[in-house]
């Protein structure tokens, strides 16, 4: 049982911590899921306003510049787009907004507000150029960087590709923002050592912590919608690692922010967290089974013994057993079981009582069928012979009738001695012998020490009736009833014979089932109530 239990505790305690490491796992997943689909969004939010005057402000310079970068390169047209440069380098200024302007042309003329060249350089490397170059891209974005750790290598681009009248491709503007509080978010990202990578609404890489990457196509948006949903987070298996993938959808730019990280390093802290939430679950389960076991041994120890003295009990002695009050449990399962037995005392009371009742009111009730039937049948007879002018016989008969009757016959009496019955049924035999006309003989065979064992009144008086009426009903002469009495264990029996006619054996099972029910009025009731 003890054994049984610690297994049962043991399975639970598992149970428990596989629940709580999953709904934890889940948690911390659902919550860092969240947190990057924030964290992608300020990028975004971030990023539209500014790429909103980006457009804005390459439309003007597209206009400005136009006439300028179709015509015939010379001397004179470069000094006039370089010109160009410093004024509208000097409008941005005036008005804060840090943008670098770059002018490739294919005939390789470089025009830059920037300095630096390693940021041209790097640009022309790149394979998002390349489309511009060769005309496959009209349009597009990027955002790059040279170095990590130092911000001011961060640009956002916006490039347009200049074609001249005939259709042909002659440069490409690039525009280059150099906000700084624009790249904090995603630089930290980076730093993290995050995969991040921004999607146009064509699956074209816009930026990519691989420079080398942008410019290239990366997703068809709709299957990549359907594998991974919108502004939602995913746990993809990447190179046997398990990679939380987490996207946001920029209505306004169409851009998807997308972001992949590994989670163990995601969920470091959450697992730490989870596993001392763990260790201490398992220490104070292990503490309070170490207390269950104990208490329980000793409880079962009490049980036991409590078992013990019930199975030791007999029926025939129930009884209130001691009460131990050490463990709850044990207290209340005394004082039920004490309770138990007072109310089954006095349920069985309450039986006896109510069957003594029950057999008092139907031995009334059967002694008044029998009683008023013999008298019933008495008149009749009396009346029978003072109609044929018999009036001795009827005479002789009254005398043994009131003789009867000077035996108390009221219901209270219940029992009389097996001698009394006797002496009831010669006055009886007498009665019956003048009504019918017979003698019959009446032998007793009982041994005088059961003359004073107590009987039901009139018990036998049916039996002898039915003789008289049944079994000697053709016979005039020779009529004998023989009564015998006797001990079968603690029962007494008592059997009356006759030598008359005798009855068939079908007839005999029929009157003596318990549902016999005569056909004829006031048959079949003596020897009825003498079987109940």
């Amino acid at each position: 049982m003890i054994a049984t239990s610690l297994i049962c505790v043991f399975i639970s305690v598992v149970i428990a911590m596989c629940a709580i490491a999953y709904f934890t796992f889940q948690l911390i997943v659902e919550e860092k899921g969240k947190a990057r689909i924030d964290v992608l969004q300020q990028i975004s939010d971030s990023n539209s306003v500014n790429c909103t005057n980006m457009v804005k402000a390459m439309d003007a310079l597209y206009e400005d510049f136009y006439a300028e970068l179709i015509a015939p390169g010379n001397e004179e047209n470069n000094a006039r787009i370089q010109n160009l440069l410093k004024q509208v380098d000097r409008q941005f200024k005036k008005i804060g907004m840090d943008m670098m302007i770059d002018i490739l042309m294919n005939d390789r003329r470089l025009f830059s507000t920037d300095l630096d060249e390693n940021n041209l350089k790097s640009l022309k490397n790149t394979y998002w150029y390349i489309k511009h170059y060769s005309g496959e891209t009209r349009t597009s974005w990027n955002l790059r960087f040279r170095e990590v750790k130092d911000i001011s290598t961060y640009g956002l681009s916006y490039g347009r590709t200049v074609y001249n009248h005939e259709g042909r491709v002659v440069g490409v503007i690039v525009l280059t923002s150099r906000y700084e509080a624009l790249f904090r978010t995603f630089q930290k990202l980076v730093s993290d050592g995050v995969k991040v990578y921004i999607l146009d609404q064509n699956g074209i890489i816009i930026s990519h912590t691989n420079p080398n990457r942008i410019g290239n196509w990366a997703f068809d948006m709709k299957m990549f919608r359907k594998e991974y949903g919108r502004n939602s987070y995913k746990i993809i298996q990447r190179s046997g690692r398990n990679i939380l993938l987490t996207n946001y959808h920029d209505g306004s730019s169409g851009w998807t922010f997308v972001e992949e990280q590994n989670m163990d390093d995601l969920l470091w802290d959450g697992i730490k967290t989870m596993r001392n939430c763990l260790l201490v679950v398992l220490v104070g389960c292990m503490v309070a089974a170490s207390i269950a076991y104990w208490r329980g041994r000793r409880i079962a120890q009490v049980l036991s013994d409590f078992t013990e003295e019930i199975s030791d009990m007999s029926v025939e002695k129930l009884g209130e057993l001691p009460v131990q009050d050490e463990y709850e449990e044990t207290y209340v399962l005394g004082t039920t079981f004490n309770g138990m037995i007072r109310r089954i005392g006095d349920l069985i009371e309450d039986i006896r009582i109510h069957e003594q009742r029950k057999q008092r009111t139907e031995y009334d009730f059967l002694q008044a069928q029998i009683n008023p039937h013999f008298l019933n049948n008495t008149l009749l007879s009396v009346k029978s012979l003072i109609a044929v002018h018999q009036p001795e016989r009827a005479y002789r008969m009254m005398n043994e009738l009131v003789e009867l009757l000077h035996i108390p016959a009221t219901p209270e009496i219940q029992f009389v001695t097996l001698q009394e019955e006797l002496h009831l049924m010669r006055s009886y035999l007498s009665i019956m012998n003048c009504r019918t006309d017979k003698n019959v003989v009446f032998l007793c065979e009982i041994p005088e020490n059961m003359y004073g064992i107590f009987v039901p009144r009139m018990i036998v008086q049916p039996v002898i009736g039915n003789a008289f009426f049944h079994g000697f009903a053709e016979k005039e002469e020779g009529c004998t009833i023989r009564l015998r009495t006797g001990l079968r264990g603690n029962a007494l029996y008592i059997e009356v014979t006759d030598n008359g006619e005798g009855i068939e054996a079908e007839r005999l099972a029929q009157i003596q089932s318990w549902n016999y029910r005569s056909e004829r009025l006031h048959h079949g009731i003596g020897l009825r109530n003498v079987r109940k």
